[in-house]
């Protein structure tokens, strides 16, 4: 009964999602918006609930035609393992504009491999990496700006921002380009 509840309450907030990225302003030069991403975002967490809903009526029907109630034991531990996800996406968005969002990436993406068991050599270089590369991504390749972060944040004695992660992604694109 849980998983039906749970799966219903992604499907809503995934609804909520579709609902607010719709309100984002259009830009009539661009041909994607920027309600594509959380868009598509919402529609995954409305299929992943709805799919998880109706395999748990599924698993009730069952349980009910053998006429044996499900286990009313609670798994606390399961839950709380189920609520990180949840957790880190919070803790992104209150930190990444302090942090960055490539270190809020790479720690989510630690704590996430090292909750399934990877080593912890594997998990720094892969969550690097992958941050770094998804940072690059999106600042080259989409234009769209994700916060450096006042951490990384360096400020010339003129008054001139210049960011290390900024400097990474232009070297980046000079070597590809």
């Amino acid at each position: 009964m849980r998983d039906f509840l749970l799966g219903l309450v992604f499907a809503i907030g995934g609804g909520v999602v579709i609902a607010v990225a719709q309100t984002y302003p259009t830009m009539p030069t661009l041909q994607f918006g920027p309600s594509l991403f959380p868009s598509l975002i919402g529609a995954g967490m409305v299929i992943g609930g709805l799919l998880l809903a109706l395999t748990q009526i599924r698993q009730l029907k069952t349980a009910m035609a053998d006429r044996r109630l499900p286990s009313s034991r609670y798994d606390v531990r399961g839950l709380l393992i189920s609520l990180v996800p949840c957790a880190l996406i919070v803790f992104y968005i209150l930190a990444s504009d302090v942090l960055g969002a490539p270190l809020c990436m790479a720690m989510a993406m630690i704590v996430l491999m090292l909750m399934r068991g990877a080593r912890l050599w594997l998990a720094l270089v892969v969550s690097i990496v992958v941050a770094a590369l998804i940072y690059w991504l999106f600042s080259s390749y989409l234009l769209i700006p994700l916060p450096e972060g006042a951490l990384f944040a360096q400020t010339s004695p003129v008054g001139i921002t210049a960011s290390p992660l900024r400097t990474l992604a232009d070297a980046m694109e000079v070597a590809h380009g």
